[in-house]
């Protein structure tokens, strides 16, 4: 384990950009471009309304950002808030809610701003900001559940949170199950098709920073335990992992873990039942309300990644996180006989130096 440094894995993994993704990405939020140089051509020539419904309606966000940096004309049509907000409310149905269209809306650029915020991968290493920063009272959870390409689950939740208390976020309490229409697994085929088909969306708002991420690896980053077989339950876990401390501290690495329970119901369907969502640190320590909060902000105000790739970078993420983990908990386990002997000796040579002055105390005086 040692051997296989899965800590500069994962960095070297990080880094590798897919450059054309990046700049799609990053075109979500640009200013328009110059005019400088610009002539009439043949897109000039069609009508605004054709562009807007027939061809803009069609592309793809990436495409649409691209779009926008051709010329002024299309980035003034691509930049419709209408157009940006339908992306939004297809993408992610849960910000069709009126408190996040009000949220939304109060980003620079409204929901073209929001979507490059939430679409686009946090990057493995936060914002150099300090910890101490001023973090917001409270983030809004904005989560939505597919299975494959249907959707199934959206919900907004609030939270307020406490310096002392573990964060966590809970969505659904057990007595409030949501019907899926997925039938219950009972095989083998089927639950395979079961992980591979569910997928979740977790998007984190701070609505007075304006800012918002993604926290979840959109496909689980494990294999579900295999409680369907006893309890009828199946447990699936979504991650991702960002640097946010100093190399070596507790807080080098944090997951960010999203657990969805779903449980059989007597018509043989799955329910959502349960979801959640905790920080821990390097040591699988659930991290309080304050630290949680000014470890998120200083995720959201980082660098944002290609857009591509979530699932597989999500699963090496937390595939290096988990090595790195059980490396400090080995050294951690190595160290703690070495620090107890280590005290012992100290108390040993403190006795010693205390009856050794004592003697002497007591001969000459």
């Amino acid at each position: 384990v040692m051997n296989s440094n899965p800590k500069n894995h994962l960095i070297e993994k990080v880094k590798q950009k897919d450059d054309l993704q990046s700049l799609a990405s990053n075109q979500m939020d640009m200013d328009p471009p110059s005019l400088a140089g610009t002539s009439s051509s043949s897109i000039s020539a069609v009508h605004p309304d054709i562009i807007e419904t027939h061809i803009l309606t069609r592309l793809d966000p990436t495409a649409l950002a691209s779009a926008s940096c051709a010329s002024s004309r299309l980035y003034s049509l691509t930049s419709n808030e209408t157009l940006w907000t339908n992306i939004c409310n297809s993408t992610w149905p849960s910000t069709n809610h009126p408190r996040l269209r009000h949220v939304i809306s109060s980003f620079p650029k409204g929901p073209r701003s929001f979507f490059s915020h939430a679409f686009t991968n946090p990057d493995m290493a936060t914002s150099s900001s300090p910890m101490n920063l001023d973090c917001p009272p409270g983030l809004i959870s904005a989560v939505d559940i597919h299975f494959q390409e249907r959707h199934i689950f959206s919900k907004v939740v609030e939270t307020e949170t406490t310096d002392s208390s573990p964060f966590r976020v809970d969505l659904l309490e057990t007595k409030d199950p949501v019907p899926t229409g997925i039938p219950h697994p009972v095989n083998e085929e089927m639950y395979r098709e079961i992980l591979e088909g569910l997928k979740l969306s977790w998007i984190l708002i701070d609505p007075i920073g304006r800012r918002a991420m993604n926290v979840s690896s959109y496909k689980p980053v494990t294999a579900a335990e295999r409680r369907w077989l006893s309890t009828g339950e199946v447990h699936l876990r979504y991650a991702w992992v960002f640097s946010a401390g100093q190399e070596g501290s507790s807080l080098e690495y944090v997951k960010c873990g999203v657990t969805a329970t779903f449980s059989a119901s007597h018509t043989g369907e799955m329910h959502v039942s349960k979801v959640s969502l905790h920080l821990e640190d390097m040591f699988g320590k659930h991290l309080n309300g304050k630290d949680s909060l000014a470890i998120l902000h200083k995720g959201m105000m980082g660098k944002r990644g290609v857009v591509k790739g979530r699932e597989e970078e999500g699963r090496r993420r937390y595939d290096a996180y988990k090595k790195m983990r059980r490396i400090k908990i080995i050294l951690g386990e190595v160290r703690k006989p070495l620090n107890r002997q280590r005290t012992l000796d100290t108390l040993f040579l403190a006795f010693s130096v205390f009856i050794f002055v004592f003697l002497v105390l007591h001969i000459f005086f």
